[in-house]
């Protein structure tokens, strides 16, 4: 499937989700926090990187509200947000918001699972998102979101 293609079907699908959750006062930290091996829904990973790197405002300093609500414990060291349930990860950086996550689902049906989670959280999503994929021996593909600030 080329770049083109994926950038086109994800930004085609719209569905209607609104998630609902409850917000805890802090983010824990933990040195040992990484990642876990069940594997997260495309359509979820969307929707966390929608409320994490798109509505948050114009900073990425807003971007930390958005994962307070997604059961996330910061790594100490390392500063990565990484989910305490899943294989999925956050870095938040004030020229970038990033999210990271492992599935062994076919890359079409990722495709447009992010673009399904990513929408039901802001409709016209930003063409400057980068969505890139890699195999690995470990039997999973990690894709990855990106966007720049735009102050950078």
């Amino acid at each position: 499937m080329t770049d083109v293609r994926i950038a086109a079907l994800f930004f085609a699908v719209i569905p209607i989700v609104v998630a609902c959750s409850t917000v805890p006062q802090t983010i824990p930290e933990s040195p040992a926090a990484g990642p876990r091996e069940a594997l997260i829904q495309p359509y979820d990973a969307g929707v966390i990187f929608a409320d994490t790197c798109l509505i948050r405002g114009s900073s990425f300093e807003d971007a930390l509200e958005g994962l307070r609500v997604h059961n996330v414990t910061r790594n100490s060291t390392t500063g990565t947000y990484y989910h305490n349930e899943f294989n999925l990860s956050v870095r938040v950086t004030p020229k970038e918001c990033s999210l990271v996550f492992a599935t062994r689902e076919d890359k079409s049906d990722v495709i447009l699972g992010l673009a399904k989670g990513t929408v039901s959280m802001i409709p016209t999503p930003p063409p400057s998102i980068s969505v890139t994929s890699r195999d690995l021996p470990d039997g999973n593909t990690y894709f990855r979101l990106g966007v720049k600030s735009p102050l950078s």
